[in-house]
């Protein structure tokens, strides 16, 4: 059974060291950005994941090998995992997005004295 990791660890972990510096950037950079609430708590949520999922995703990739089958199905399940989360709560920002944009549409149409879901009748 190979005895090495898929990839090797002088690949891997540098990528992930700038990985995780660019993850924590944009996750400061979110915490004080001027946002929805619900879209903040989303994403903030996203960013805390992918900082979880760098260096699982290193070990799995740099550090773990095949010759311990046990360790190795288990990394790979928990890196699975949290990118089934990060799609999951990428499909919830969609959906959330969606609904903050109707609400605005609504204001929109409100402030403007129409409903936006009929649209304007013009003159023929």
């Amino acid at each position: 059974m190979n005895s090495a990791p898929l990839l090797p660890a002088w690949v891997v972990l540098p990528v992930a060291a700038i990985m995780l510096l660019v993850v924590a950037t944009h996750l400061m950079v979110l915490l004080r950005s001027d946002m929805p609430a619900s879209r903040k708590r989303i994403r903030t949520l996203n960013g805390w994941i992918m900082l979880f999922l760098v260096p699982i995703g290193a070990a799995a990739f740099g550090v773990e090998s095949p010759s311990d089958p046990r360790l190795f199905v288990l990394v790979w399940s928990i890196v699975i995992l949290m990118l089934v989360l990060l799609i999951g709560l990428a499909l919830l920002d969609m959906m959330n997005t969606t609904r903050l944009y109707r609400r605005e549409r609504d204001k929109l149409g409100d402030h403007f004295g129409q409903s936006p879901r009929e649209p304007e009748k013009r003159d023929q």
